[in-house]
């Protein structure tokens, strides 16, 4: 014989709750602090997971944020490193190779970064960071890939920089020698310097070298190259000569200053 099920009413229910609750708030506080410390004893496992998930929930993106933080500063600061250590081993092997050469026994350099190079119309310049500006003076000769490209025009000590006069610039006037012959070089602007009044023709391409200057230039050294020879026009029987710099200026990262006979 089947069993007669029995159905509660919801108002039925919830009298009893209320029931229930009151019987809790008018019961004594012993009796009610055993049956919390009874129910949390049951109950612990369901709710110390339950706080579990909660709080993974609240610091896991945070937590997750500050690793990705320190970890992506941590890469950036190993890559500055290894920036700066390459850049420094670029310029000792540039100062090696130049210490190692004969002509610049007793000589020091003094390398810089190039700032801004201009070599537009009459304004042909370098603007240099030169970390080291003891021991240097106007003058004094300039080197960039390996060939002379102008002279120290003027220096800021407080700021750690100088200026570069190239020598395609219209004031810039040195004794040079080219193929064989001593004469002057006078910028002309446009990065290019001229030669004037040649006694004889020079084929294109011809290297030209700034002559030995007591106390500044212990060598000659080349400065450029021929690029054009043509008839003087005053004087026919003379040739002028198209001289432009012997590396490109405006690809130039870095310089050394020609320090000679350094104070020790």
């Amino acid at each position: 014989m089947a069993r007669k099920q029995t159905k509660i009413s919801r108002r039925m229910l919830f009298t009893w709750c209320m029931l229930t609750g009151l019987i809790f708030l008018f019961a004594p506080q012993n009796l009610t602090s055993k049956f919390q410390l009874a129910f949390v004893h049951i109950f612990r496992w369901p709710l110390t997971m339950g706080g579990n998930l909660v709080m993974t929930a609240q610091t896991q993106q945070p937590f997750a944020g500050a690793a990705s933080r320190s970890e992506t500063q941590y890469l950036n600061y190993i890559a500055n490193l290894e920036e700066t250590l390459a850049q420094e081993r670029k310029k000792f092997k540039k100062l090696s190779e130049l210490y190692n050469t004969y002509v610049w026994e007793g000589t020091d350099f003094a390398l810089a970064d190039v700032i801004t190079a201009t070599v537009e119309g009459s304004r042909n310049e370098l603007t240099i960071d030169c970390r080291k500006t003891n021991g240097l003076v106007k003058g004094q000769f300039v080197l960039g890939d390996e060939c002379i490209v102008g002279t120290i025009s003027d220096i800021f000590p407080q700021i750690s920089k100088a200026e570069v006069k190239l020598l395609a610039d219209p004031k810039s006037i040195i004794p040079v020698k080219v193929a064989g012959l001593k004469s002057i070089m006078k910028g002309s602007g446009n990065n290019s310097a001229k030669i004037e009044m040649v006694k004889n023709k020079v084929e294109i391409g011809e290297s030209v070298f700034a002559l030995k200057k007591p106390g500044f230039l212990d060598a000659p050294m080349i400065v450029g190259k021929v690029s054009e020879c043509s008839r003087n026009q005053e004087n026919p029987s003379l040739w002028d000569i198209t001289v432009v710099p012997a590396c490109n200026i405006e690809q130039l990262e870095d310089v050394a200053v020609i320090i000679m006979n350094p104070q020790k």
